[in-house]
């Protein structure tokens, strides 16, 4: 059932079976472009430029890591509970929020040439429950020497594993509601663990969740004020186009959110992966996601996952279009920016 190795070393291959990719939509991030590019022509070859997902994608959901490298925990140089952000604030704890008095994250050593790759057992023959390992490599080339289904660009981190993968897939379009539900609760417990396990329910990993749980309650902590919605309910993100520059709840989130996405490992633009926010185009790194990469059959209709194997309550779908490109309120990455009407709302009762 494996194809030859030809069909694993090409992470950018232009063949891409109907059954396992959805087509580019093109949906617009600033202006009429599905990226911001200072008002240039947008670019036309999207080969490996991803803003939706099929059904079959959910089948990462579904694999089994057969490694466990260190880089998947969340964890202080010590082994230990950490705060991913605590250096961004000077070791310091925020206030009401115990949980961020812990050491600093360690964070995934590696420079813009590694690559996170998926390395398939040739013992699997399906897509479905498909054995993995997770590794680095030094460039892509090395990736591909080695059968290396690329995920991302940069080292992998805790949020890069395919649990992870399948979850910001069955959650894309829709995390940031969920987001929060899970933060609203946390609004009114205080209860961070409670936080956590809001997110592990949506299928993220421990490790991912705790991070994810962090990122929300440091958002609502230090950019409820940057983050308010307009009139109309939403957030804004990017200015106007041609520029399409970052609101000022983006630059809120900045420092913090970049300490995020290098702990986390994968981050969309990296992936090839569009958002919400109007990236730079010069941001993308083109990779081609297929679980079933290398092998030479693909899941028919009857094969898709079952509930069991994906998070209940979400579904694969792509984001409406915004008709500027510019005002947009379902980031993944902002996604506990507008709950800051519940944090906002509340946080007198617990200051």
């Amino acid at each position: 059932m494996i194809a030859s190795p030809l069909a694993i070393l090409l992470p950018l291959v232009l063949y891409v079976s109907s059954a396992s990719a959805a087509d580019f939509v093109n949906n617009p991030r600033c202006g009429d472009c599905w990226c911001s590019n200072g008002g240039d022509t947008c670019p036309t070859t999207t080969v490996g430029i991803t803003d939706n997902f099929s059904e079959t994608d959910k089948l990462y959901s579904t694999f089994e890591l057969t490694n466990d490298p260190d880089f998947l925990k969340l964890q202080s140089a010590s082994g230990g509970p950490c705060y991913p952000f605590a250096e961004n604030f000077d070791n310091v704890a925020l206030s009401n929020y115990e949980a961020s008095g812990a050491e600093q994250c360690v964070s995934p050593s590696g420079d813009e040439d590694t690559v996170c790759a998926y390395v398939y057992d040739k013992s699997s023959p399906t897509c479905n429950g498909r054995k993995y390992t997770i590794q680095n490599f030094p460039s892509k080339n090395d990736a591909m020497a080695s059968n290396g289904a690329i995920l991302h660009q940069g080292p992998c981190g805790v949020c890069s594993s395919a649990q992870d993968f399948g979850a910001r897939i069955a959650t894309y379009g829709t995390l940031e509601i969920e987001s929060i539900k899970c933060a609203t609760k946390y609004t009114f417990s205080r209860d961070f663990p409670t936080l956590v396990s809001c997110y592990s329910n949506l299928g993220f990993s421990d490790s991912c969740a705790t991070l994810w749980g962090h990122y929300a309650a440091t958002n609502g902590s230090q950019c409820a004020s940057k983050c308010w919605p307009d009139s109309s309910g939403v957030t804004l993100l990017n200015g106007p186009a041609p520029a399409c520059e970052p609101s000022e709840c983006l630059t809120c989130q900045a420092d913090f959110l970049k300490v995020f996405d290098k702990i986390a490992g994968i981050k969309f633009p990296k992936a090839g992966i569009t958002e919400r926010i109007a990236y730079e185009c010069s941001d993308f790194y083109p990779v081609i996601h297929d679980p079933c990469l290398g092998l030479d059959e693909y899941p028919s209709a009857d094969d898709s996952p079952t509930p069991a194997e994906t998070p209940a309550k979400t579904s694969v779908v792509t984001p409406g279009d915004d008709s500027a490109g510019n005002s947009i309120n379902t980031t993944c990455f902002a996604t506990a920016a507008t709950l800051t009407l519940s944090l906002l709302a509340t946080a007198l009762v617990f200051v």
